[in-house]
């Protein structure tokens, strides 16, 4: 046989003018037998088989059959075949090519699907792995929020509890003064403890929080107006933006005059910045540049430097204090 005919998955049959077999491919052999010797031991139509015969003597290319195997049953359908006229200098001869048997026709094919299908399981099972390794991560990241914000909370009452029994004005303005510090973070990691996401905080939620908590703190009574746009902040962002806004707030009631006394906070995107605007309607200040009476200034400067932003300060019919920052790529709008 041809050493072509080694390198066709089909089965294919030489044979003799006469109906001998010549010759046959190693998949015929595992068909059809080594001791099968004519077409007789193939093909149960010899009628059928000597009509395309016939038709591949008049062609030069192979012509198309359907020809019934031996042995099959009736309700078998007849294989397709090829016929083509192998055309020598002796006796003419023949070449069959059966195009569908029973069996594997398509080994290869078989063989690269069953690699995708193992290739398909191996990444079922990683990515269910990687399903129930994040599902874990998420547990344990809502739990450790949940303690982080138990601790602050815990804290937050043995700070009150020593203001409350202390007798000296100063240390209990000192622990007031703490107690809206951690009260600033309090309600930022109560957010975001609350929050479905972990990419951040609803700016405009943290600081009406934050307005309510000073506003309860100062003992007066004060109106603080927030108006804030609804953006999405990371938490590195959120958590010195709330001891600013802390700060910024405590400074405003404290300045605030009068019975009408009115603070204002104001949070609005500008372009790639944000700027963060605290107001209120008392006679205005020019904070000193050290002192005991500064450091709440000195925090916020400190704060600001660490988001990359800067304060002014300033006098217009009250104190006005504005912080810019730019807003990084992970913070957003929400819609």
């Amino acid at each position: 046989m041809h050493p072509i005919a080694k390198l066709i998955r089909e089965p294919v049959i030489i044979f003799a003018g006469d109906g001998r077999i010549v010759d046959m491919n190693r998949p015929a052999r595992a068909r059809f037998g080594e001791a099968a010797s004519s077409w007789r031991h193939l093909f149960s139509d010899f009628d059928g088989l000597r009509s395309l015969l016939e038709r591949a003597s008049g062609s030069a290319d192979p012509v198309l059959g359907a020809l019934r195997l031996a042995g099959a049953v009736p309700s078998e359908p007849a294989a397709k075949v090829e016929a083509l006229a192998l055309r020598g200098e002796g006796e003419m001869g023949y070449a069959i090519k059966l195009r569908d048997v029973t069996g594997d026709q398509f080994p290869a094919l078989t063989a690269q699907v069953r690699e995708l299908n193992g290739e398909i399981a191996v990444r079922r099972r990683v990515q269910a792995e990687l399903e129930e390794s994040l599902a874990q991560n998420k547990v344990l990241y809502r739990e450790l929020q949940h303690r982080v914000k138990n601790h602050l909370q815990m804290i937050l009452a043995l700070v009150s509890t020593a203001g409350r029994e202390s007798e000296d004005p100063d240390r209990k303005q000192f622990v007031k003064m703490l107690q809206s510090k951690l009260s600033a973070l309090f309600d930022a990691q109560r957010l975001m403890y609350s929050e479905e996401s972990s990419h951040g905080l609803r700016v405009d939620q943290m600081l009406g929080a934050l307005a309510e908590t000073v506003q309860s703190l100062a003992g007066v009574r004060i109106a603080i107006d927030v108006r804030a746009e609804p953006i999405v902040a990371p938490n590195d962002l959120a958590f010195p933006l709330a001891l600013i806004a802390n700060e910024l707030l405590t400074n405003a009631v404290k300045y605030a005059a009068g019975p009408g006394a009115a603070v204002s906070l104001d949070f609005a995107r500008s372009g790639e910045e944000a700027v963060l605007t605290v107001r209120d309607n008392g006679p205005g200040f020019a904070p000193a540049a050290s002192g005991p009476s500064s450091s709440g200034l000195g925090l916020v400067r400190g704060l600001c430097r660490q988001i990359g932003g800067h304060l002014v300060i300033q006098s217009d019919g009250g104190a006005v204090a504005t912080v810019s920052f730019p807003l990084p790529e992970a913070t957003h709008v929400v819609s």
